[in-house]
């Protein structure tokens, strides 16, 4: 924002929230429902991850959003970006590791429901589709402390971590008011976002 010169409002939504989409769709909704009536656009700056966004109404006014099947799509730049690494990496952020809804908070607790042991063998299995851990370096945070922070978690299941680049066009295209191809959805006034929506997004 400061890069573009702009000072838009910033309705923060906690990401905790994301590994339940239902409670994410309502939250979201309550975020764009208690806007006031000046803001006529909405920029939603979410992927569509679990179809949290699926049934998001526009109301009176306009949302814009990237075409982006998760958030990790989101900070690596691009659909095809993201689907380079494949399906076995597992990514972290800073603000995904202090959600209180990663699989770091997850172990943590199914270590207290089922012991250290039990606990352990329920994490590799949780885990084993996974070759590698990345911290997508997006410029905003420490990367050597988060990188040593997944390290540590890392122990326990075996999997390597490494630093990969973070790219954030989407974000500066959205702010930008750049929202003229295929990688962004318009959703008029009146209108929601549709399953169909998440189901186009082909040049992400």
């Amino acid at each position: 924002m400061r890069r573009r010169g702009c000072a838009y409002p910033v309705v923060w939504v906690n990401a905790g929230k994301h590994a339940r989409p239902d409670k994410l769709r309502a939250l979201i909704q309550q975020a764009v429902d208690g806007l006031p009536p000046s803001c006529r656009t909405v920029l939603l700056l979410f992927g569509f991850c679990g179809n949290a966004l699926v049934g998001v109404e526009a109301g009176r006014r306009r949302l814009v959003l990237p075409r982006a099947a998760d958030c990790i799509t989101i900070f690596t730049g691009s659909r095809k970006e993201r689907e380079a690494y494949g399906s076995g990496t597992y990514f972290f952020t800073e603000g995904y590791l202090d959600s209180g809804g990663s699989i770091v908070s997850d172990t943590d607790r199914v270590y207290r429901l089922y012991g250290e042991k039990r606990g352990l063998s329920i994490l590799k299995r949780m885990l084993g589709h996974y070759k590698d851990f990345a911290v997508i370096n997006t410029g905003v945070f420490n990367v050597a402390e988060v990188k040593a922070r997944v390290k540590d978690f890392a122990k326990l299941p075996g999997i390597p971590v490494r630093v990969i680049p973070g790219n954030l066009r989407l974000i500066d295209m959205l702010l930008a008011g750049e929202w003229g191809n295929d990688e962004f959805l318009t959703v008029a006034p009146g209108g929601s976002v549709t399953f169909e929506d998440t189901l186009s997004a082909n040049g992400v």
